[in-house]
């Protein structure tokens, strides 16, 4: 039996390996401060600098010049229980969010503006981990991540006719990812295996790739209600690997179409926006490829929510609130080593594998905003709980993370 266990054991710190071979945990937590208190339901009812990102198309309704700055700090907390044994442990980070300019020029037809900015919509943080005994084995996995990819991104929006308005992002992709993984077991007190009982690992990728999007707005006469649509093409990042434990390698991530249609309606006493997002299945994008039907990426997945903003009567403040739902999704991008480095033909570097993960609660996400708005000055701060919930199992018990991320973002705007 002990024999059984130690086996399991060994077969779990597999699993937890194939993970960055073939899913990564990456988080899309956005950009901007009105968009986060929005929970992010912002296709139709984006109006600021954000919208380069959201939905590029809103530009053409900003004949301004503006310029925007914004830090958030991130808290992401994973718990874990493990033969019984409950823990909990955390990422922080204070980060530089977005930076970015607007100016627009007038036209014969209505607005055209062009924008600019640096904007980090994706971030890798991460840090499942355990520590447990079951009889005389004791056993410490460690793994944290962190990292961020950022947009470099360049943007227009034209008005094509009275209240249609139509729009671009192109981007480069940037961005570094540090991980720290670590695992030690004791059996009676000695390590039995110097290879698969003790090691520590740490890897940093750099990331190089692109990002296009395109962007509908059409407004209904006197703007009581947008409607508008996001497409974002499939990306393709490459990485350059670097590990302590087993050397260099090359890769790349990449995604499927993946987009979003919503509706805004601007009253008199509120500001409401909802939102229907979709990730389409791999298939369209690799046609060659037999992709199981069992597997996440051979599938649909979606998302809805809505976001209000309420003036606060007789002042100049701004109250905002928003909540999402998406199912969770472990290809928001496929990982893909090169053949080259690993050794191995490349079509069998990706298996459309779940890596032992499967979904227990998909994720969610409340949000709540306050804005100070004076002339052509604006202040906001945005806060948003996101949280969901994926196990893991090891052969002899369940690992269960329990993952919640906490968002304080801050920003300020000049328009002139």
């Amino acid at each position: 039996m002990k024999k059984n266990n130690i086996i399991g054991i060994i077969a779990f710190v597999g699993c937890l390996s194939a993970l960055r071979a073939d899913v990564i945990t990456i988080n899309q937590i956005g950009v901007g401060a009105r968009a986060l208190s929005f929970a992010n339901n912002y296709v139709a009812a984006a109006n600021d600098m954000s919208a380069i990102y959201w939905n590029p198309a809103a530009l053409s309704f900003m004949p301004v010049r503006e310029f925007q700055i914004a830090s958030d700090m991130l808290t992401n907390t994973s718990s874990t229980s493990f033969y019984g044994t409950n823990q909990e442990s955390s990422v922080r980070r204070l980060r530089l969010s977005d930076v970015g300019f607007l100016t627009s020029l007038p036209t014969s037809r209505g607005g055209l503006t062009f924008g600019v900015s640096l904007q980090n919509p994706f971030i890798f943080d991460n840090n499942p981990s355990f520590n447990g005994s079951n009889g005389n084995i004791q056993d410490k996995d460690t793994y944290r991540g962190y990292g961020s990819l950022n947009y470099w991104s360049g943007a227009f929006g034209l008005q094509m006719a009275p209240g249609l308005g139509v729009g671009a992002a192109i981007s480069l992709v940037t961005g570094t990812e540090k991980i720290k993984h670590s695992f030690l077991k004791l059996t009676s007190g000695y390590i039995a295996d110097g290879i698969y009982d003790n090691y520590d690992d740490t890897k940093e990728r750099d990331y190089f790739g692109y990002d296009i999007r395109l962007g509908l707005l059409y407004l209904l006469p006197n703007n009581l209600v947008r409607i508008g649509a996001r497409l974002t093409l499939p990306q393709t990042i490459w990485f350059d690997e670097t590990s302590s434990f087993s050397g260099d390698y090359k890769g790349q991530l990449f995604s499927s179409f993946n987009g979003a249609i919503g509706v805004a309606g601007n009253l008199p006493f509120m500001t409401l926006s909802t939102e229907l997002r979709f990730r389409a299945p791999y298939d369209y994008m690799t046609p060659d490829e037999a992709i199981p039907s069992t597997s996440p990426a051979h599938q649909l997945k979606i998302g809805a929510g809505a976001g209000a903003e309420i003036p606060l009567f007789k002042s100049n403040f701004l109250f905002r609130m928003g909540y999402s739902w998406d199912q969770y999704d472990l290809y928001q991008f496929a990982m893909q080593y090169d053949g080259e480095t690993t050794g191995f033909d490349q079509n069998d570097q990706t298996s459309w594998g779940t890596a032992g993960y499967s979904v227990v609660k998909d994720r969610g996400q409340v949000t709540a905003g306050l804005a100070y708005v004076i002339s052509n000055i604006s202040f906001e701060a945005s806060y948003g709980y996101q949280f969901w919930k994926l196990t893991a199992s090891d052969g002899i018990n369940t690992r269960y993370d329990n993952d919640r991320l906490q968002r304080v973002l801050v920003s300020m705007s000049l328009r002139y």
